[in-house]
């Protein structure tokens, strides 16, 4: 069967976000949590509370969804600063962060030019 060229880069893209907030959970430990300015903001509050923290806080606003299970909503929140944050929410509204740093950088790479032999 063949596959659209699109859902198979949609998937790769997918993949590599999903890899990448990931990795970034996995990198954080108990001491760099101990110095991060994260602390103030609530692990896990409303998606809606949570979204105004972030701009307040940090001027993020959202840059970047995906859908995780189809139970869950994966987000990615950005500033002008490079500050980013990773959130997921349930069903329910409860949203969590699962990573945050510094430095984003847009990879300026379009779905299309992804090879879909890979």
């Amino acid at each position: 069967m063949m596959r659209k060229p699109f859902a198979v880069g949609a998937r790769i893209v997918r993949s590599a976000v999903l890899a990448a907030a990931a990795a970034a959970a996995a990198a954080l430990s108990t001491s760099a949590m101990a110095t991060s300015p994260m602390l103030s903001v609530p692990k896990c509050a409303e998606h809606d509370d949570m979204v105004r923290i972030l701009a307040k806080e940090y001027k993020e606003a959202p840059k970047a969804l995906g859908l995780v299970g189809g139970q869950r909503v994966m987000q990615v929140f950005v500033s002008k600063q490079g500050t980013w944050t990773i959130v997921v929410t349930r069903t329910s509204g409860d949203t969590c962060i699962v990573a945050a740093g510094q430095n984003w950088e847009e990879v300026p790479m379009e779905v299309g030019q992804l090879d879909p032999r890979a």
